[in-house]
């Protein structure tokens, strides 16, 4: 079976940066499952799994543009300190996730913590980055109507 809309793929996946940093993998873990055309992975991941068979490997690249799009230097802002919980423990290249009125989380890295203000990264930490991957098809089966529903694949229950 091949990877196309409305198929729940299983798949190995191991993801790296142009220096050959590895910044994620599911090699010696569980793959990962997705319901292809549900909106669960990068929109140009999609397209470049499309057609894949089960067992089939392969190897491309994704622009920046196309995956976290180009860093933003205006995107480098001073907040209050006080906007930030007091238990947290702030100091530079700590990632956090704020939560926007919409309800989505979107990721915050610490640059410098000042007495009463803290310079922060709104960018995606991998913004600006071409993304290398490395996938194995492992499965891909007809997503069931509540999958197709809900947009993602069940969770399966081993006993």
């Amino acid at each position: 079976m091949r990877v196309e809309e409305g198929r729940v793929v299983s798949m190995d996946y191991l993801v790296r940066l142009a220096s050959g940093q590895v910044v994620e993998t599911s090699v010696g873990k569980t793959p990962i499952d997705y319901l292809h055309g549900g909106g669960q992975i990068l929109p140009a991941l999609e397209k470049a799994l499309e057609g894949l068979r089960e067992g089939e490997q392969a190897s491309f690249s994704i622009p920046a543009e196309d995956a976290y799009g180009p860093r933003k230097e205006d995107n480098v802002v001073t907040l209050p300190r006080g906007l930030f919980p007091g238990e947290v423990d702030l100091r530079p290249g700590l990632c956090l996730y704020a939560r926007a009125s919409g309800g989505q989380s979107y990721p915050i890295t610490v640059r410098e913590v000042r007495t009463d203000t803290v310079l922060v990264d709104l960018n995606h930490p991998l913004a600006g980055e071409r993304l290398f991957f490395e996938v194995t098809i492992r499965a891909v089966r007809a997503a069931g109507t509540e999958e197709i529903f809900t947009g993602k694949p069940q969770e399966i229950e081993v006993v």
